[in-house]
């Protein structure tokens, strides 16, 4: 979105016109976009005030259900362990502006944490990391605990009370992977009413990334029913929607030596999903696949949005 977007200039409308069809295809109402400094906000919201009413920017969930007929609502999460690293005022306008989410990590070290790709060590928070926790701690704004380590994790959990989730994971016990959680850690999100997002990324799916098939993530999305619900249970889909030399370099970023097997060949794991659920328009698959494994109608609304949404009414109501 930022490279099309940037191309185009300040009136272009690539979400309107290059990711909500794809999204409605797949039959999606609503999705948490990501963010990790002021110009990539910027870029958002100026696509969403000039989209006629298509996209519109909701910050809690009863903006969210009282949308305009027909529109799409799109969440906004942080990720600060860029520019927004150690800028705590900047947290606080964030907080107003109504960010849902801030995430501490991207796979590998920084200035925060120990991401889960780093494999010089299970390091956990920063004293920077700590002191923006204990800042989180006075904001209506959830923590995210993807990308990190599991010493990272952990501290997250030991130092915050607040509310916590992991948006896009699977499970370590169908696939072991550093990425994936274990089953203590599921326990725990969901103990703190949290919520496991299943990622669709192929890698995470299988061992084989290229035999990764939508039954494969269905055995994750299973684990985790049968560890603690479908109410912890929700959609952390991460499919690649942008230019593949782009991904290229952000592949490369997060196994910088190849030590996870993505440098120079992460565009071709993450250039489609697992087969049977190869993009985001097929995801009304995922949702019958469900229903086979013998989840009920409720327990699927859980799944695909209501279980996102009731945490987040309680962390920002």
């Amino acid at each position: 979105m930022i490279a099309l977007h940037g191309s185009q200039g300040h009136q272009a409308q690539v979400l309107r016109t290059h990711h909500l069809p794809r999204w409605r295809a797949g039959g999606l109402t609503g999705a948490v976009m990501q963010v990790s400094d002021w110009a990539t906000l910027a870029m958002l919201l100026s696509e969403v005030a000039q989209s006629e009413g298509e996209l519109v920017f909701v910050r809690n969930r009863a903006e969210f259900d009282n949308r305009p007929a027909g529109s799409f609502g799109l969440f906004i999460s942080v990720e600060g362990y860029l520019s927004f690293a150690g800028d705590f005022d900047a947290l606080y306008a964030l907080s107003e502006l109504g960010i849902t989410a801030f995430t501490f990590s991207h796979n590998v070290q920084n200035v925060l944490c120990t991401g889960a790709n780093e494999r010089f060590g299970e390091g956990g928070l920063t004293h920077l990391g700590k002191a923006t926790l204990a800042e989180l701690e006075q904001l209506p704004v959830m923590v995210d605990l993807v990308h990190m380590s599991r010493a990272s994790f952990w501290d997250a959990l030991d130092l915050y009370s607040g509310d916590v989730f992991v948006s896009h994971s699977d499970a370590d016990a169908v696939n072991p992977h550093p990425r994936n959680l274990t089953d203590d850690q599921i326990k725990a999100v969901a103990e703190r009413n949290g919520v496991v997002g299943l990622n669709s990324y192929r890698g995470y799916v299988h061992q084989d990334p290229f035999k990764a098939t939508l039954s494969d993530l269905l055995d994750h999305a299973m684990h985790v029913y049968d560890l603690v619900g479908p109410e912890h249970l929700a959609l952390g889909l991460d499919f690649w929607e942008g230019p593949m030399e782009q991904l290229a370099a952000v592949m490369d970023a997060v196994d910088p030596d190849g030590s996870h097997g993505l440098h120079g060949t992460g565009t071709s794991v993450y250039s489609q999903g697992p087969v049977g659920l190869e993009d985001i328009g097929h995801l009304g698959k995922l949702a019958a696949g469900l229903i086979e494994r013998g989840l009920s109608r409720p327990e699927v609304d859980l799944v695909t949005g209501e279980s996102y949404l009731r945490m987040l009414e309680r962390a920002r109501p």
